[in-house]
């Protein structure tokens, strides 16, 4: 990362840890759960890093911490994830503290931006069940979701994309800010991405995992469009280059809501060093809630 980052910390009761990075100024917000074999080589700087490289909008992005990841993230109980009592029962927990806590948090600091919600593994499983129960989201970036859990098929196509309301306007700062509700509805990007060894490995049911991901790139692709939605194919099994594939799917939404929501007129940055050097900012936080996470 650049040379000039700034150390910050702000501290509320340790309840729920989350890293935050800045990149340029901001015109787009990330959240993504985290854990910790994301945590492994500098995994959540490196992906920050790619993101940066790749898009040239700014960002803030918040990785917030899923001490339980299954607990925190699994829609419903599966025995093939855990046979844990707990797993199945908190990700509408782990939802309202986002839209209740973390997004109104960020959205103080940084202003009504546009919010990706993205994730890799069960964190893009996730991703994609929230924007089924929610409209807070202007893209999802999905990397190799569990999606062979059982059940999804049938719950995906009873539970269309909530894609949000909004309506434009110009801030001081001329980004283009997003407001709701309002009466333009926006289509929601979906980023979607699997690895082409996946669905060869000897578990029988996440073998399945390839089928199960064509079908919701066609099931999107007819509840949003064709071109609203993509599916990218890696090279590799499931455990590996997971900040290069979730860097890929951030960068992919924040080049569709550009499209969508941001000023055409704001200039572009020269090149990507300078626009880092300009503002970089990291810090972790911790954010009182009663969520279990």
């Amino acid at each position: 990362m650049s040379n000039t980052s700034t150390i910050f910390t702000e501290e509320h009761n340790i309840q729920t840890p989350c890293k935050l990075f800045v990149v340029g100024d901001p015109q787009v917000l990330l959240i993504q759960p985290s854990a910790r074999h994301e945590e492994k080589n500098d995994g959540v700087r490196r992906e920050v890093d790619l993101i940066a490289q790749a898009s040239p909008t700014g960002f803030a992005m918040v990785f917030f911490d899923c001490v339980e990841w299954a607990r925190a993230l699994m829609p419903w109980a599966d025995d093939a994830v855990s046979r844990d009592a707990d797993v199945g029962r908190h990700a509408p927990d782990t939802l309202r503290f986002i839209e209740h806590t973390l997004l109104p948090w960020l959205r103080e600091r940084f202003g009504a931006l546009p919010c990706i919600i993205g994730g890799y593994s069960l964190g893009g499983l996730f991703a994609l069940w929230t924007a089924r129960n929610t409209d807070a989201f202007a893209a999802v970036a999905a990397a190799s979701p569990s999606l062979w859990i059982n059940g999804w098929g049938e719950y995906a196509a009873a539970h269309p994309i909530l894609s949000p309301q909004a309506t434009a306007h110009h801030s001081l700062n001329t980004t283009l800010q997003i407001s709701t509700p309002q009466h333009i509805t926006t289509t929601t990007p979906i980023h979607l991405s699997l690895g082409d060894r996946e669905e060869h490995c000897r578990n029988q049911r996440m073998k399945r995992i390839g089928d199960c991901v064509r079908a919701e790139h066609t099931l999107l692709c007819q509840q949003l469009s064709p071109t609203a939605v993509t599916l990218r194919w890696h090279e590799g099994g499931h455990f590996g280059a997971e900040a290069e594939r979730t860097a890929e799917a951030f960068a992919w939404c924040i080049e569709q809501i550009a499209q969508q929501h941001l000023d055409p007129q704001q200039p572009e940055s020269t090149n990507i060093d300078s626009r880092r050097n300009i503002f970089y900012k990291y810090g972790i936080f911790f954010i009182n809630t009663e969520y279990f996470l």
